[in-house]
């Protein structure tokens, strides 16, 4: 392109990009907490239909945890569907961050709750804890036993 061409075509896009008013700049905004926890309840959701037994996963890597003991806090009891789900997560990412699951075959209803997960030498913390959160009943994830709590 010879160099009058070059000014030419210089002039003409100067020109168009002036006449499109005055230039805005849009800033990167974080997702708030709300679109996130909607995020990972749509794939905790999907992850409970392949997983009908139950589960314990923690929210931040995606692991399931092979031992410890899992409680659940009474805040996020008698939660079962997809829009339970997202209050269970913000619990969750408020809290210790794992998330468990399980299907009670007597309701015929799958229950979502936020829970802490108490090492397996800390039984009578467990219970502890399990009893403050008015709790029928914690989990052993190494031996898969239910423990039920006496009152």
């Amino acid at each position: 392109m010879t160099k009058n061409k070059f000014g030419y075509f210089l002039g003409l896009l100067l020109l168009s990009l002036s006449s499109c008013g005055p230039a805005h700049y849009v800033t990167y905004q974080a997702p708030v907490t709300v679109e996130v926890s909607y995020s990972l309840a749509d794939s905790l959701w999907t992850f409970s239909q392949t997983h009908l037994d139950g589960f314990t996963v923690n929210i931040h890597n995606w692991q399931e945890p092979k031992e410890g003991i899992v409680v659940a806090y009474s805040a996020t009891q008698d939660r079962h569907d997809r829009a339970d789900l997202d209050f269970v997560v913000t619990h969750a990412q408020s809290n210790d961050g794992f998330v468990g699951g399980w299907f009670n075959t007597e309701s015929g209803r799958y229950y979502f709750d936020s829970v802490r997960l108490f090492p397996e030498d800390s039984l009578e913390q467990a219970i502890r804890f399990g009893r403050k959160n008015a709790q029928i009943a914690i989990f052993i994830l190494s031996k898969g036993k239910e423990v039920l709590l006496e009152y």
